[in-house]
């Protein structure tokens, strides 16, 4: 699975002139249809550009090295979005699996764009499911290629409560032995869920039956229970992992669409120029000074333009840039937002991915940024 340190190592990747390719490419799931996937790669690779309105110049070499991969490993991809990454110049020639679906597009850079794997990261996240009864536990890591059971454990066999004893004595022993076991078993699960949790953020989804769920809840400290998504209720007797990420993926889906929502709001409800900056300028300003704490990039066509790395200018047209020959020294880029989401990750921000926002683009500032940009308010 690609993982955001394999996008630091694509980022890195630098040519002297806009010589890689990088290609999104949507692999059907019937086989009748790879026939088309050539002419599919020639067509999107025609429609790239570096600046706005130019074409991007493609060598057949890389053309040729792409639809060849792509052919002979269609097949092993069905039903997925691919990232393919080439430039002869380098010997590049890297295809990475997204977890889910982006736009189809090609386009042709001095390094590859990352910004549509940065962006299925976060809309289709890894996660992880712990399935509980009172005397099982399982955690289970998912990806969008695999299913991996990390750890797992069985608490001391609970005696059975079906007989009562003498004046129901026994039957309320048995029981409170029972709840003692239980939560013993619920609390040594989740100091397995806390020892196996790996460094990078993972959402985590809890099975089972809804009575032993709400009672494991009830035990988890606020580090744990913060990362919880959501609860799925599952018969742990006869459950596959097929079946566990059927019935997990749409709760991490919606988990993660409230989070992309809570950005949104956290960003519009900010004082701008303050705390917050909106647009290609503001947030181009704010890179420079590297104040950006926080990259918020809503999904959306490249935005072609040209950058100036002596003075870090982004614009919409190469006579932007105060250096001197602004035109010798700005090179074109196919997307500005790219661009913005390299510098932020570079001056140590992050980048969060949104569906929707009514911005172009936005950054959570480290500290004010003058005239870092016009209020959110008045963007489209």
């Amino acid at each position: 699975m690609i993982t955001r340190p394999d996008t630091d190592k694509l980022r890195a990747v630098r040519t002297p002139g806009p010589a890689v390719l990088s290609l999104y490419l949507s692999i059907p799931v019937d086989l009748a249809d790879h026939r088309a996937l050539p002419a599919r790669i020639r067509e999107l690779v025609k429609a790239a550009a570096v600046a706005p309105g130019e074409a991007a110049p493609v060598s057949e070499a890389d053309l040729n090295a792409v639809t060849g991969l792509v052919v002979q490993h269609s097949h092993d991809w069905l039903g997925r979005t691919v990232g393919v990454f080439a430039s002869a110049a380098i010997g590049l020639l890297e295809v990475v699996k997204l977890p889910g679906p982006v736009a189809e597009q090609a386009l042709i850079a001095d390094r590859p764009q990352v910004r549509p794997v940065l962006a299925a990261l976060q809309h289709y996240p890894a996660y992880r499911a712990a399935l509980v009864d009172v005397q099982h536990a399982w955690v289970l890591a998912i990806t969008a290629d695999d299913i991996e059971t990390v750890a797992e454990r069985t608490g001391p066999e609970v005696r059975k409560t079906g007989f009562a004893g003498w004046y129901g004595l026994e039957a309320y022993r048995i029981q409170q032995r029972v709840l003692e076991l239980s939560r013993q078993h619920f609390k040594d699960t989740i100091a397995m869920l806390e020892r196996t949790a790996g460094t990078e953020y993972w959402p985590l989804v809890i099975g089972g039956h809804d009575s032993e769920i709400r009672q494991f809840r009830a035990l988890l400290p606020a580090t744990v229970a913060g990362q919880v998504a959501g609860t799925v209720s599952l018969d742990l007797q006869t459950v596959t992992p097929g079946r566990v990420r059927e019935v997990a993926g749409p709760v991490v889906g919606q988990w993660a669409e409230r989070a992309q929502e809570d950005v949104v709001k956290d960003v519009l409800s900010q004082p701008p120029g303050i705390s917050v900056v909106t647009g290609i300028d503001g947030c181009a300003a704010a890179s420079r000074a590297r104040a950006i704490a926080d990259l918020v990039l809503p999904d959306g066509p490249p935005v072609p333009g040209y950058a100036c790395d002596e003075c870090g200018v982004l614009t919409a047209t190469d006579a932007g840039c105060d250096c001197q020959e602004p035109q010798a020294r700005c090179r074109a880029v196919p997307d500005l937002l790219e661009e913005l989401a390299s510098r932020a990750v570079d001056g140590g921000g992050q980048v969060t991915a949104v569906r929707r926002a009514p911005f172009t683009v936005a950054a959570r500032l480290r500290f004010p940024v003058p005239a870092a940009g016009p209020p959110a308010s008045r963007l489209p």
